[in-house]
């Protein structure tokens, strides 16, 4: 399964690999809490609590708000890769 989401941050883990965290917005709730327009949020997950996810060489490491691909390893869909980037940001709208 492919899907979207948005990037926060990146890292490098010890084993050498790159980490980018994500924000899916079906799992994790829009980019910002405001989209909910005064509801409550039930699912929504805090910026600081969102996972990393292992990640494919890219080009250059992606910046807070760009959009990012993600394949997901498993049937269970728990555990996903960033596989590229689209080009959009959340920023500009695109």
């Amino acid at each position: 399964m492919v899907t979207t989401g948005y990037a926060i941050k990146y890292r490098y883990a010890d084993n050498g690999t790159t980490e980018v965290q994500v924000r899916i917005p079906n799992v994790h709730g829009p980019m910002n809490k405001s989209e909910y327009n005064g509801k409550t949020a039930r699912n929504y997950v805090e910026e600081e609590d969102l996972p990393y996810f292992m990640s494919v060489i890219m080009p250059h490491m992606p910046s807070y708000g760009d959009v990012v691909v993600l394949e997901s390893n498993h049937t269970s869909q728990r555990e996903w890769t960033v596989i590229g980037m689209t080009g959009g940001n959340y920023k500009r709208g695109a």
